[in-house]
């Protein structure tokens, strides 16, 4: 049983990861139905013979009759490092048309590891952008800030606010603008405001303030209306990651819970809009992000909260292409148009920056629900080893021999389990083969009767108090759970993000990149030649080599097995993680010190002790219970088997008398 457990598990493991790489998830075309930007050709627009702003009465209207474009360097005030490391820094390009913000890039880091002018925009990461497709005006609802009037609002506009040319004006000064702000009346008695500009009071520094304002001029009805607003459109890919799906867009709600709905891959089957989510309302906050970075719009104060009823996700494409490789979240606006002659203001706070947890912490609790679902199962131990790295990072100065160390540490507190386990191993197998002979006598005995060789082979197991030492694989069951949270911690963590290690290793969440393969190898994706998986490999079956070989053929034929698994291993993780394979290489490592040196130096004492259950550790008492109850069983069946024998003899006695 001891060998069958990690085979099965192994084998398990093996499966997923095929299913990742042969099966990534769907990218389905764009359903028309549910919404634009498709490659097909646009729907023929009706004619309008009538002007929509005739009937609009002269000096109601007021809006932008040019289009403007604009862009800018934002960044927090104050020192460029604060206490949660370097304050926000962007490059936001505004546009009139719609009143949206068109791109928005992030400082202080670069978009490729290639790129060395941090100081050039060009090579900033890419937050949000504008992406045309066949909706009408710019590229219809692609743009960031956008308000979309909804069925309830509809008679608030003349036509789509993403069509319509704002007023707008920058904020700040002209060496240090701040924001921007958007200013438009349709003429249908309610004017809009949409206010932009960095959040001098954020915690993290890494966040904006937007004030939306309703201004009634006296003409409409006051009351709840609602609207749509896109707090980030078009968030793209950070990498070509086939271990993480992304772009995501993500809500979360009520305030203060732990209910969160992501776009995942199941979303996407279902077309390439989502909606209403299954989340509770009020939402916590709802926005987009990618493998490293988010745009989160929450709620500044309760008021503003309270409107945020709901949220939409939509995935897009661009013009000429059936790839949907943007998303788009829309927030559902409960919004109250104020009595005549008043106007109503709601504040909102737009995070735009790392997924680092301290950061998203500072600002929001509920952010920290991002993270938590990109570590999936396994966010408790993620997190935990995550912070472990962190503290040993700051001693060695490199996140790979951070990793190296962490590996260290975790063997050497394992050690004495692992110690214990491996005792109980080499005397459970030098058991079986003392009585090795005994059981090839009983199975030429019943070759014949498999229920008699089963039966005999279990009562001399008991006589010999052989027990599968069940404690063995207790090191394996805290081993996997590390693992998996490893896993998921370096696929995710920003930590890690562009972290280098020595030579030519610049990035420990990327495959190593040795150097580019001439041609893509089809189905598995290798684009690059990967080093340290190849390693990996090497040093796990030298690993399996080192191991004590198996005395019975069962074990034998399974420990034969083992040796293809790490060939298995290699082909699923050649592209993952660099620091993935660092830690596997450092495993193997120290399993082959113990194997050659340790065992060298303090042997295993394999001298049997008395009879009782084989299991270490928690496993024995069970064991020494369920050998316990096996004896009781098989004294059962002998006395039932003698009183069967007793009945038949008494049965045959009867029989000669009446003859």
């Amino acid at each position: 049983m001891d060998k069958r457990l990690p085979l099965a598990m192994l084998l398990s493991l093996a499966v997923w990861f095929t299913w990742i790489n042969l099966f990534p998830p769907p990218i389905p075309e764009v359903d028309e139905q549910n919404g634009p930007t498709t490659n097909a050709e646009a729907p023929a627009e009706p004619e309008v013979e009538v002007d929509p702003l005739a009937d609009i009465p002269e000096g109601a209207r007021v809006a932008a009759t040019e289009g403007e474009s604009v862009t800018v360097i934002l960044r927090t005030p104050g020192p460029a490092e604060g206490e949660y490391g370097p304050r926000g820094l962007w490059q936001a390009t505004f546009d009139n048309r719609g009143g949206v913000l068109r791109e928005l890039r992030t400082g202080h880091y670069v978009d490729s590891i290639e790129a060395e002018d941090v100081d050039d925009p060009a090579n900033w990461p890419l937050l949000v952008t504008g992406v045309e497709t066949l909706a009408e005006g710019y590229g219809g609802e692609t743009g960031s800030l956008l308000l979309k009037a909804d069925v309830s609002s509809q008679d608030l506009v003349v036509q789509p606010l993403v069509d319509e040319l704002w007023e707008m004006e920058l904020l700040g000064t002209e060496s240090e603008p701040t924001g921007a702000v958007f200013r438009l009346a349709p003429g249908r008695g309610v004017a809009f405001e949409k206010r932009f500009e960095v959040a001098t009071d954020s915690a993290s520094g890494w966040e904006f303030d937007l004030t939306l304002t309703l201004t009634n001029d006296g003409t409409v009805a006051s009351g709840p209306r609602q609207f749509r607003f896109v707090p980030a459109a078009n968030v793209p890919r950070a990498i070509d990651d086939r271990f993480y799906i992304e772009p995501r867009s993500v809500a979360a709600g009520p305030f203060g819970s732990d209910d969160i709905e992501e776009d995942t891959a199941e979303m996407r089957a279902s077309g390439n809009v989502r909606g209403p989510l299954e989340v509770a309302g009020p939402l916590s906050f709802v926005g987009t992000h990618n493998k490293y970075f988010a745009v989160l719009l929450r709620g500044f104060d309760n008021a503003a909260r309270q409107t945020l009823t709901g949220a939409t996700f939509e995935r897009m494409a661009e013009v000429g292409s059936t790839e949907t490789l943007w998303v788009n979240a829309k927030a559902v606006m409960t919004l109250n148009v104020p009595p005549a002659g008043e106007s109503v203001s709601y504040r909102y706070r737009i995070f735009a920056g790392p997924k680092e947890q301290h950061i998203l912490s500072a600002d929001s609790a509920d952010f920290l629900l991002v993270t938590e679902a990109d570590l999936n199962w396994f966010s408790g131990i993620g997190k935990l080893l995550l912070s472990f790295l962190r503290f040993l990072e700051q001693f060695t100065g490199n996140w790979g021999w951070a990793i190296i160390v962490m590996t260290l540490c975790l063997r050497a507190l394992l050690f004495p389990m692992t110690r214990k386990s491996q005792t109980a191993m080499a005397r459970y197998q030098k058991k079986m083969k003392r009585v090795q002979p005994k059981i090839e006598a009983i199975k030429e005995k019943h070759k014949d009767d498999r229920q008699a060789l089963a039966a005999a082979q279990q009562k001399l197991m008991q006589e010999e108090g052989i027990f599968p030492p069940l404690g063995g694989c207790l090191p394996l069951f805290i081993q996997m759970p590390i693992f998996f949270g490893l896993f998921s911690a370096l696929r995710t963590s920003f930590d890690l993000r562009q972290a280098p290690f020595m030579g030519y290793i610049n990035d420990l969440s990327s495959p190593d990149a040795l150097f580019d393969l001439p041609f893509d190898i089809p189905i598995l994706h290798w684009e690059t030649f990967n080093l340290l998986p190849i390693i990996m490999v090497i040093m796990w079956i030298l690993q399996q080599a080192t191991m004590p070989k198996a005395t019975d053929p069962q074990s034998a034929r399974m420990q034969k097995m083992m040796m293809f698994m790490p060939v298995m291993m290699g082909f699923f993780l050649y592209n993952y993680a660099a620091g993935l394979s660092l830690y596997m290489i450092t495993q193997s490592t120290m399993g082959i010190v113990e194997q050659k040196v340790i065992k060298k130096l303090w042997p295993i004492d394999d001298t049997e002790v008395e009879k009782k259950g084989g299991g270490c550790g928690p496993f024995s008492g069970m064991m020494e219970r369920l050998a316990e109850k096996q004896k009781q069983q098989m004294a059962l069946i002998e006395k039932q088997k003698e009183l069967q024998a007793k009945q038949r003899a008494q049965g045959k006695k009867g029989k000669k008398k009446r003859k």
